[in-house]
């Protein structure tokens, strides 16, 4: 009953998705419309042209550059 809590919480906190995975819905119907004028020779063909559409429509996590002090070495 204690660990109830955590329980819930881990579960909840798994079946939650971030921005990197989930893409609006009008991005994937582009990029199905897209695919649906290609030709593929298998499965595998279509699954990358999808993954890599998405990726070019969606902007990346911004990340912050790490600040590292400037060695010299003479």
């Amino acid at each position: 009953m204690r660990y109830l809590a955590l329980v819930v919480f881990a579960g909840l906190f798994s079946l939650s998705s971030s921005v990197a995975e989930a893409a609006p819905r009008w991005i994937e119907d582009v990029c199905f419309s897209k695919a649906a004028k290609r030709s593929f020779n298998d499965r595998g063909e279509r699954k990358q042209f999808m993954a890599n559409c998405i990726a070019n429509l969606t902007e990346s996590p911004h990340r912050e550059r790490r600040k590292y002090k400037r060695r010299h070495r003479y």
